[in-house]
């Protein structure tokens, strides 16, 4: 009778360190969600609300590599003057509060792939301190993918954050 009264107590303090493991851990997370075309930050730091426009890579392993989206088609060109030109229908393009979806179509040899770009304001830490809208800047993370089944199951080739060019 002893193991049982025993058995019971340990299970009930296994249980509180669970249930409290589990609550500070929701605490401290901070709710993540994806940034929309008119969300409030992305319309105050004057970004736009479509994907038209100039986007430089912001990463240095693409070396400054630049995206022209145009009504029609878009235009990848990297650090080497190495140019990717593609087209679409715009009427074909899926337009969501979060994504804009793209399939685009190579003008030249390259393979079709498919885009899904969505908003990614980001903000410098002295820049959140003084809500300074000169310094935001409008971001955007373009995912790739090889076809538009991929992109509904997120099996994408590669993603890259751009910014844009004002």
């Amino acid at each position: 009778m002893n193991y049982l009264e025993l058995f019971e107590v340990g299970s009930k303090f296994r249980f509180k360190v669970l249930l409290f493991t589990l609550l500070f851990t929701m605490i401290l997370m901070k709710s993540v969600y994806a940034l929309g075309w008119k969300d409030k930050k992305w319309v105050e730091a004057g970004c736009p609300s479509n994907v038209y426009g100039t986007w430089v890579s912001s990463s240095e392993v693409n070396g400054g590599e630049l995206i022209n989206i145009y009504q029609d088609r878009i235009r990848f060109l990297d650090a080497h003057a190495f140019e990717r030109k593609y087209s679409f229908e715009r009427k074909n393009m899926v337009v969501g509060k979060h994504f804009v979806e793209i399939n685009l179509k190579p003008v030249s040899k390259e393979k079709s792939i498919y885009l899904k770009i969505r908003p990614h304001l980001v903000l410098s830490g002295s820049d959140v301190i003084e809500k300074n809208k000169t310094n935001q800047y409008c971001f955007v993370k373009v995912f790739k993918f090889e076809s538009q089944k991929n992109a509904m199951h997120d099996k994408y080739l590669n993603w890259e954050i751009y910014k844009l060019k004002k």
